[in-house]
């Protein structure tokens, strides 16, 4: 069985989609504490889904944004073929006439299809643990050049911060080997956020309900 139809058990859920809405909203509301409000009512209001795992996570990230601007511009990319090949179905099926792009890629070459300075939103669901550091870090500083002045990331992640949460973290990772198939990375919360504001951020991180689990709010 695929990565794809394996986790496709757990985001497949109503409860995922739950989940996921009461994600997109408390990162956004974590902004406040830098000061800062994002303005979903802005002309040409673009979004970036990075890492879509299935057609229920585009769907519930291009539901969130049209409530808030029908004309907005979304764009979603994953590396699987299978998630790419649902979600590209579901915008025929469901959003065929609006501006939605899907288009299997690695991430790291975004700069290559969207412009710089044009994405207002970029949205993720722990794909920090897909990469290393170092290739963390190449991504920061592509999505910095995409962002707009006034652009945000929102995400969640896994991170160390003890003997228990590596623990933990080693268990994820063997998870993802046997069931998933994939290869993860461990992230230590203090090595993170030196990354992150390395790459030209400011941003702000709250602590989740799940063992090692973070919320991060990035504003240029």
């Amino acid at each position: 069985m695929s990565y794809y139809r394996r986790f496709r058990i757990i985001i497949g859920t109503p409860i995922f989609r739950i989940y996921l809405r009461w994600a997109y909203g408390r990162c956004l509301d974590d902004l406040k504490r830098l000061n800062f409000t994002p303005n979903f009512k802005k002309q040409n209001f673009t979004a970036l889904l990075c890492g879509v795992g299935n057609e229920s996570t585009a769907d519930a990230l291009i539901r969130f944004v049209l409530e808030r601007n029908p004309k907005a511009k979304i764009y979603i990319i994953d590396l699987g073929k299978d998630q790419v090949v649902a979600v590209k179905t579901l915008i025929k099926n469901k959003y065929p006439n609006l501006p939605v792009y899907v288009k299997q890629m690695d991430a790291l070459n975004l700069s290559a299809w969207i412009p710089k300075n044009t994405v207002d939103w970029i949205e993720t669901d722990w794909l920090f643990a897909f990469f290393s550091q170092k290739s963390l870090y190449s991504l920061l500083k592509v999505w910095h050049q995409l962002l707009s002045n006034i652009g945000i990331v929102t995400t969640r992640c896994g991170v160390d911060r003890n003997w228990f949460d590596r623990l933990v973290t080693k268990l994820i990772i063997w998870i993802g080997k046997i069931w998933l198939g994939v290869k993860l990375y461990p992230h230590s919360k203090a090595n993170l956020d030196r990354l992150i504001a390395k790459s030209g951020f400011r941003f702000v991180s709250r602590r989740m309900v799940l063992p090692t689990a973070f919320r991060y709010s990035l504003t240029k």
